[in-house]
């Protein structure tokens, strides 16, 4: 595996996963249980590519180190570990939020809260990692010219202008929550925070992993 495949890889399973985090928020379905087993489906997906964005952009980032390349190609590897981060800490809010419900130890206005929080500032990291990604496609389509490096630049800027509108169009709704008087926003900070230690410590570990594949590889190479 080389790193320009792993990164090009990664950029379109980032910016995927961005998008389909704006997008679910904004959603309804009409059937229940579809809906509950879509909604799933969704989550366990980001969460598995959010753990292999988090080791692509280990591998990525330990071959930029052997090779001494930085600048943005660095800051737009960085990036994807960021949104790596973003994408399991929001599902862990979401699992944890409707769990602490169903056993009771928080009320719905506590689920409410949370997810409406998940949602402006995760959203908003989403957008920012995001943009980074974006503009090292477009580089890379720049200096490349291929239909592959072409095509993952089309599909990041469309990710990033639809992946804005949807938290544009949500904002005003989403923060009236944040701004109600509700119950239980304590234990949803507490979800929160618990959602965001568990998210370190997955990423962490997938980025080492990935990091120390690329050193294994350099070293192989040599």
């Amino acid at each position: 595996m080389s790193s320009s495949n792993s990164y090009e890889k990664a950029l379109v399973l980032q910016k995927a996963l961005a998008t389909k985090y704006l997008k679910v928020k904004t959603t309804f379905f009409s059937d229940f249980m579809i809906g509950i087993i879509i909604a799933i489906l969704i989550l366990v997906f980001d969460f598995v590519i959010s753990i292999w964005n988090a080791y692509a952009s280990g591998y990525n980032i330990g071959m930029l180190k052997k090779s001494g390349k930085g600048g943005f190609t660095k800051a737009a590897a960085y990036s994807g570990l960021g949104l790596a981060f973003v994408g399991i800490t929001y599902v862990l809010i979401v699992v944890l939020s409707f769990i602490a419900y169903a056993l009771q130890y928080v009320s719905i206005g506590a689920v409410e809260y949370a997810l409406a929080l998940d949602f402006l500032v995760f959203g908003l990291m989403i957008i920012g990692f995001g943009f980074m990604i974006t503009i090292q496609s477009i580089i890379v389509a720049a200096n490349r010219r291929s239909f592959g490096s072409i095509a993952v630049a089309i599909w990041n800027t469309f990710a990033e202008v639809f992946d804005i509108a949807s938290y544009v169009e949500s904002f005003r709704g989403t923060l009236q929550i944040i701004k109600s008087d509700r119950e239980g926003r304590g234990n949803a900070y507490i979800i929160i925070i618990i959602a965001l230690l568990i998210g370190y410590l997955i990423t962490h570990a997938a980025y080492k992993h990935g990091i120390n594949k690329a050193y294994t590889h350099a070293y192989e190479v040599v």
